[in-house]
């Protein structure tokens, strides 16, 4: 009866063993793939990847492949266009797991498929830098002084930058 039993288990527990081996542990632990967030101040630019993955709009997660190193490029109008870079690396943990557990047969699908890499940083934040269309001030701050003057009615106005021309149109009141 216990070798009808000895039997029985022996095949399955080895073939437990080999299983995991399949697919290697990297590929258990994290897969082949790895989630990055992306933010840009301002929110809605423009995010693109090389190698290309696709356009998306910050803030975003982006689903990237463990083996490949990334460029994203942030882009929105009205400001200078920002870049950030994602590495990737071996996880040693993952290569010493497949060889104690699974030897060669773990360690060939989690190389084929950068299951053992991960990617760093884990977030990526980018401020983007505005360029104006033209020189000068974000704002200007212009002023109305409304008073008597020696022909009747008159008006004085200042601007907070020098050199702006400012155009004043009559309005008519009912």
């Amino acid at each position: 009866m216990k070798r009808l039993f000895a039997a029985a288990v022996l095949p399955i527990t080895c073939l437990s063993l080999l299983l995991p081996g399949l697919s290697g542990c990297g590929l258990m632990f994290g897969g082949s793939h790895q989630t990055i967030s992306v933010q840009s101040s301002p929110d809605a630019a423009k995010v693109t990847t090389t190698p290309p993955t696709g356009e998306f709009t910050t803030p975003t997660n982006l689903r990237l492949e463990r083996k490949s190193d990334y460029s994203l490029t942030f882009e929105k109008a009205g400001y200078s266009a920002g870049h950030f870079q994602i590495q990737h690396h071996m996880r040693g943990g993952i290569l010493a797991l497949d060889i104690l557990f699974t030897g060669l047969l773990g360690i060939i699908p989690d190389a084929a498929t950068g299951a053992w890499n991960a990617l760093s940083p884990e977030t990526a934040t980018v401020v983007l830098t505005k360029v104006a269309m033209i020189d000068g001030p974000d704002e200007i701050r212009v002023g109305v002084r409304i008073g008597k003057g020696s022909g009747g009615n008159a008006a004085a106005i200042d601007a907070s930058a020098p050199g702006v021309t400012v155009r004043v149109d009559t309005v008519h009141m009912r």
